[in-house]
């Protein structure tokens, strides 16, 4: 699909986005400013499967089950969530 000059309508990456530090970051200190605790986990959550759950998991030594229960209507301690986003970088 080609892209007429001049529209002002740019090519995007959406993946590339979902994997931007600095984007995430202002997100997640927006969602805790909010005091939206769901935001955060919904942030990191599309993040991690941008990057790949299941290898982040085995990388981190937790597992796979304790991902998806943590981050799907769970409540991760930070300890958690630390390590999934150390594995992640």
């Amino acid at each position: 699909m080609k892209i007429k000059k001049n529209t002002g309508i740019k090519k995007s990456n959406p993946t590339q986005e979902l994997l931007n530090e600095e984007l995430i970051s202002m997100a997640i200190w927006e969602c805790l400013k909010n005091g939206d605790s769901e935001g955060v986990i919904e942030i990191i959550e599309t993040y991690l499967e941008a990057v790949n759950k299941s290898y982040i998991a085995k990388k981190a030594s937790v597992a796979r089950s304790t991902v998806y229960q943590s981050l799907k209507g769970g409540n991760p301690t930070i300890k958690t969530l630390a390590k999934l986003i150390h594995a992640s970088a």
